[in-house]
């Protein structure tokens, strides 16, 4: 063999060598990295909220030992429409929604994890699923059967709840407010969102009758709008009446 020969063989030979120890070295390294798993829960400020007020949703932030993560970014991610909604820093663990529609809403808060302490990395986390409820206001509406009516006539009370979001379900209560004076508690509303009370029993004179529908779980409770109801005697019967004292 030449002496070129020779040479170049020693210095593949010291390559090779020179490869197998880095590759020795970054196994070794990578051998030696530290991961820290996190947990990451989110929460919400409010149980229930109605349409246009705000909500604001929580993250936190820890490792899987309990201790505090040093930095890392939030991604706030709306699981319904699959798009982030807002994104903030575990310093500031928490965003304002506001404006929301009514129905329900499923949010998940995802942590970036922390890789610039090489080899001590902290994994990234997402946090299991939040459903909320916005609860929509219903329509309530109350109509009287006979307006004016007299003394001792039947006059049927109904109440309609209507809702953007289906048929409202629960009950009624409704009230003469004139005299503070409950006509019926609890009606059960029926499959079309409506109840009625059939009552003989108004006091003469103007009263005013309100409902109060008690609420579902995604409708607010609410009241109606109220209804003057007069309990009037007829002219001819004021004239018998004076005619028998």
């Amino acid at each position: 063999m030449s002496i070129t020969s020779l040479s170049r063989a020693i210095l593949r030979g010291v390559v090779l060598l020179a490869g197998a120890n880095w590759l020795a070295s970054v196994a070794h390294a990578q051998s030696e990295m530290t991961i820290a798993r996190t947990v990451v829960d989110l929460t919400a400020s409010d149980k229930s909220l109605l349409p246009g007020q705000q909500l604001k949703l929580i993250a936190s932030v820890s490792m899987e030992d309990g201790g505090e993560v040093p930095g890392g970014t939030l991604e706030f991610i709306d699981e319904g429409q699959k798009r982030v909604i807002g994104r903030t820093t575990v310093a500031v663990p928490w965003i304002a929604l506001h404006h929301l529609a009514g129905g329900q809403h499923s949010f998940r808060v995802r942590y970036s994890g922390v890789q610039k302490y090489f080899p001590f990395v902290i994994e990234p986390s997402i946090s299991a699923t939040v459903t909320y409820t916005v609860r929509s206001v219903p329509d309530v509406v109350i109509s009287s059967s006979q307006n004016p009516s007299s003394p001792g006539q039947a006059v049927t009370l109904t109440v309609a709840v209507k809702s953007q979001d289906g048929t409202p379900k629960g009950d009624v209560t409704i009230r003469d407010v004139t005299i503070d004076s409950v006509l019926a508690e609890r009606v059960m509303l029926d499959s079309n969102g409506t109840a009625s009370f059939t009552t003989s029993a108004l006091e003469q004179g103007s009263r005013t009758i309100v409902a109060s529908y008690s609420g579902d779980g995604k409708n607010a409770s609410a009241v109606s709008t109220k209804l003057i109801q007069t309990i009037s005697v007829a002219p001819w019967q004021s004239t018998r009446l004076r005619e028998t004292k």
